[in-house]
């Protein structure tokens, strides 16, 4: 079996849905190939011309205009379409989340592809409203917990790092956390605020750390947090979101807060593996519980290492994909 995933060229989407699957594609006797999609319409018209020689083509978090996703199906046996963000939405930033282009072009991929991947309920559903009969699978974005260490003290250190890594679009949901963090900086002068992006803002909350994001480095960056933030608004946009920074936290054995929207409620239990924080107050109270108890965060760290492992690694869903793989190629 081949397959050609055609990803977006700017986004880093490829590196946990796309090439942490090809060793387990390749020990399963699948050649996979990797092609970011852009260029001018020569280079586009080369790529259409290799299609047919792949038995499954995989289009991965792109929303095509109509004349290029009628080329590439017309060239392609099979036709997966892999959504891991609310694409057929504006982003949060946006004053309305409705796009006449985008909805159309989302409704065309949907009914031209033989099936599709999600990596939530909310876009299994989305994809659902469009095409009832539709085969819709469920593989969340996942990590390979082989590569990840493990967070070793959680002692009550001098300083307690609230730690937040992600890039410069997703600012915004962590500068909404500027009066809780003026709340905290009252109560505990000893806790900072770690950024780890490719941009930063000035936050007059707490105390900063600004780290610019290098995957040389995220290892390292993830088990310097102490507790794992991830916030967001309640929108359209967020709620199509996979959770790759819940997953990353907990996988080191850091503990999480974060806002109960879309998958956020799935892999944190609250007061289990981390806490759920839907207002200012309660992320004061919720980041104040963990800040104060360092036997609370290894329990919930430990919890949250057994909670990726059980669900979220690399092991379950490469399975899960070859499966998919397997049921595309064998239907007649």
């Amino acid at each position: 079996m081949k397959i050609i995933f055609l990803t977006h060229f700017s986004d880093q989407g490829h590196r946990f849905r796309v090439e942490q699957y090809f060793p387990y594609l390749i020990a399963h006797q699948v050649e996979p190939k990797w092609q970011p999609f852009s260029g001018s319409w020569k280079k586009k018209l080369l790529l259409y011309r290799q299609l047919p020689f792949f038995d499954v083509i995989c289009i991965q978090r792109r929303l095509l205009p109509p004349i290029e996703f009628y080329w590439i199906r017309k060239k392609s046996q099979k036709i997966l379409f892999d959504l891991d963000d609310a694409i057929m939405y504006r982003s949060s930033s946006s004053p309305s989340p409705h796009s006449f282009s985008r909805g159309l072009k989302f409704r065309w991929m949907v009914k031209g592809s033989d099936a599709v991947t999600v990596g939530n309920q909310f876009l299994k559903n989305e994809v659902l409203k469009v095409d009832r009969a539709k085969q819709v699978f469920v593989i969340p974005t996942s990590i390979d917990t082989s590569v990840y260490p493990k967070k070793k003290s959680f002692s009550d250190p001098p300083e307690i790092i609230l730690g937040w890594i992600g890039t410069r679009g997703n600012l915004k949901y962590l500068k909404r956390l500027d009066p809780v963090f003026e709340t905290l900086r009252q109560r505990f002068p000893q806790v900072k605020l770690k950024i780890v992006s490719d941009d930063f803002y000035d936050s007059s909350g707490l105390p900063l750390v600004k780290k610019i994001w290098k995957l040389e480095d995220e290892n390292e960056d993830l088990v310097s947090f102490d507790i794992g933030l991830m916030p967001l608004s309640d929108d359209l946009w967020s709620r199509g979101k996979c959770g790759l920074k819940i997953i990353q936290y907990l996988s080191v054995g850091v503990p999480v807060v974060c806002t109960p929207v879309g998958i956020n409620s799935d892999i944190v239990k609250n007061g289990e593996n981390g806490f759920l924080a839907a207002n200012d107050q309660e992320w004061v109270n919720r980041l104040s519980t963990l800040i104060q108890n360092p036997e609370l965060r290894y329990r919930m760290g430990l919890k949250g290492i057994e909670k990726v492992e059980k669900e979220y690694s690399l092991k379950v869903t490469s399975e899960k994909f070859y499966q998919v793989l397997q049921c595309l190629t064998q239907e007649e």
